[in-house]
């Protein structure tokens, strides 16, 4: 939602290639309880400031600028997000909505609470690497990958023109091989122009080297 419009396009209610523009708390659903919504609020804050820094970024030179955030905090934003899309059957396979049920769907409201309720090698992965092309398009897009009892196991998504996957269990690389060689929870998007270099730093509290 840049210039004030807001639309939407592949989801089941909506015939192939359909655009509809809605009001954003039309798309609203109630999965979590009150206290949930109150305590995840931040999150919402977080995905804005997230996605109107890379936004700006990509669509503007304007010298030098550093934007950091909480990765725990996009992750858990993204997970919420997934599953209200999921629950208010807006996921769907072909034109068959998905049941809105999770392969790791009771550990979910752990997951949301806590960044270190999250499995070793759950989270969010940049399956682009140095050199790949993009084309910049001002969409959030969202694919739900399923096992074979169509319960969500992974997202795929576009977030501007950039390529992740959010994993919502432990990795198996033979059972997830497009992930074989992605960047596990980046640490940095840098985005440069012949006249400014702009980062994006996502801050993580795991461990590791990002």
């Amino acid at each position: 939602m840049g210039d004030g419009e807001f639309s939407i396009g592949g989801l089941p209610w909506l015939a192939p290639d359909e655009e509809k523009i809605l009001a954003p708390q039309s798309l609203r659903t109630n999965c979590l309880c009150t206290k949930h919504n109150s305590t995840l609020h931040p999150l919402d804050n977080a995905a804005r400031y997230f996605f109107a820094s890379l936004k700006s970024y990509l669509e503007r030179e304007e010298g030098m600028r550093h934007a950091l955030v909480s990765g725990h905090d996009v992750e858990r934003w993204l997970l919420k997000t997934a599953k209200a899309a999921a629950v208010s059957k807006n996921l769907a396979r072909g034109r068959t909505p998905l049941s809105g049920a999770f392969s790791w769907d009771s550990a979910i409201l752990d997951m949301l609470d806590d960044p270190r309720h999250w499995p070793e090698g759950a989270g969010l992965y940049c399956t682009m690497n140095a050199g790949d092309r993009m084309s910049n398009h001002p969409r959030f897009q969202l694919q739900p990958l399923t096992n074979a009892q169509e319960d969500i196991e992974a997202v795929a998504l576009n977030i501007l023109g950039l390529g992740f996957v959010l994993l919502l269990e432990p990795l198996d690389v033979d059972k997830y091989p497009f992930l074989r060689g992605a960047n596990y929870r980046p640490g940095r998007i840098i985005i440069s122009y012949p006249t400014s270099t702009s980062w994006l730093t996502m801050s993580w509290e795991d461990g590791r080297t990002h």
